[in-house]
């Protein structure tokens, strides 16, 4: 039953009233027992609870805040930063950051398990009843703690690469949860105008001279630099 939820979901999406997930067609989709599903799941509304975890758990990747492509340009930054010289780790950490945020905001958008996060909190910040909306709601706290803690985590190993620290009174988890409210904000305002907001900014934020920055990029520096100073202050 959820393989076939699945599967329609991506195929079809998400509505906001889950008015595609239909449960007897799902059981004749999936050539199951009807008595054994509504002994499983009494009602829609939990089963569309489960389906919110079975999406997430068919994209794990987006427990890690990025994409397979994004992590490997981490892993690899973090790899090459040992060897660099101190001066020269601020501009390598700009430019990891320029590219990552550009890669990540259309990557992780397009991603199975983000579009049904988005969808799922919109319906629940609607004010309209949502089936399980209850469940889903301490579903999505649980996969924000989640994606947060990971965050943290990777922005805790990107402090230490290049010499950087939480500024006094702030940290990483405070960093990771900023910057996963633009993010939210900003792929809202993509939907809407995405050739404005894709559209490149040529910026100078380093001595390296100006270089095209996303929006998101920008704002992801402009957040990063607000809660982080070098760790030689």
């Amino acid at each position: 039953m959820l393989q076939v939820a699945v599967a329609r979901v991506k195929a079809e999406g998400l509505l906001l009233d889950y008015a595609n997930i239909e449960l007897e067609d799902l059981i004749r989709t999936a050539g199951v027992p009807r008595s054994t599903v509504f002994r499983i799941w009494p009602d829609r509304a939990a089963f569309v609870a489960d389906l919110v975890r079975a999406l997430f758990e068919a994209d794990p990747g987006f427990d890690t805040g990025f994409d397979a492509e994004t992590l490997d340009a981490l892993r690899q930054a973090v790899a090459e930063s040992a060897g660099a010289p101190a001066a020269e780790r601020p501009a390598m950490l700009r430019d990891l950051l320029r590219r990552a945020a550009a890669h990540n905001m259309v990557a992780v958008e397009n991603t199975i398990a983000w579009r049904a996060y988005r969808t799922m909190s919109a319906a629940l910040s609607s004010g309209d009843a949502v089936p399980g909306g209850d469940g889903i709601r301490a579903l999505l706290s649980e996969l924000e703690g989640r994606y947060a803690e990971r965050m943290a985590e990777i922005y805790r190993a990107l402090n230490q690469a290049f010499g950087m620290r939480m500024r006094d009174g702030v940290s990483e988890a405070d960093l990771a949860i900023a910057v996963m409210a633009m993010i939210d904000g900003m792929s809202d305002h993509r939907r809407i105008d995405p050739a404005t907001v894709d559209a490149p900014r040529t910026v100078a934020l380093g001595p390296e001279g100006p270089r095209d920055w996303h929006l998101a990029g920008i704002a992801v520096w402009g957040i990063y630099t607000a809660f982080t100073e070098s760790a030689d202050a």
